[in-house]
């Protein structure tokens, strides 16, 4: 009784460690699945952006939508939108008139200014050639026209109301301001000048 009482204790510790060894060695085989999937999952995410990057920045970038062929009527557009803006910046800051009578005058002012650069934009329209771009071109010029009836119709409003706000029209079925349209096609053609106009 007492051999096997003793030989039963040997056994017992025996049967322990092959038990721990084996759950070791199952721990570590996990570990090492773990540690594959995870960098897995950090390779793939890398590529995807350097993807990213490549398409947005690279010479996988694709040119805006609304940018034009011909850089022409873009480089004279500038030009002209660029002397309006000069211009307007020797009016009073309108934000900063002491009466509301008195910021009406000089967004009215900065109006005919602006007036004045579309209607030179739409006598440049001929740099570009009929087509598409011509009518992509035409649009933004109807979209600034709007705007500028917006900023009219403010004048007006403020006249009557001095709490009055600059409020800007919506393009029909965009559901997007029409400033965003008119800064899209500016920004796509490099003309900076030319987004629509924050001095009201």
């Amino acid at each position: 009784m007492q051999l096997d009482t003793q030989q039963s204790s040997t056994e017992g510790p025996a049967g322990d460690t092959t038990d721990d060894d084996t759950t070791s060695a199952q721990g570590r085989r996990r570990w090492k699945l773990g540690r594959v999937a995870t960098t897995a999952v950090v390779v793939g995410l890398v590529a995807m952006w350097a993807y990213v990057v490549y398409l947005a920045f690279g010479p996988g970038r694709q040119p805006p939508v609304d940018r034009l062929d011909d850089p022409a009527f873009a480089l004279a557009a500038e030009d002209r939108c660029a002397t309006a803006l000069d211009e307007v910046a020797e009016l009073p800051e309108a934000i900063e008139t002491p009466t509301p009578a008195e910021r009406a005058d000089v967004v009215a002012q900065a109006n005919l200014i602006y007036g004045g650069m579309l209607d030179d934009l739409e006598g440049d329209l001929r740099l570009i050639p009929s087509g598409e771009q011509r009518e992509r071109a035409d649009a933004w010029l109807e979209d600034w026209r709007t705007f500028l009836g917006d900023r009219e119709a403010f004048v007006e409003n403020l006249q009557n109301d001095p709490e009055a706000r600059m409020l800007v029209s919506e393009k029909p079925g965009t559901g997007r301001h029409i400033t965003g349209w008119i800064d899209e096609f500016a920004r796509a053609n490099e003309m900076p000048s030319c987004i629509s106009a924050a001095d009201a």
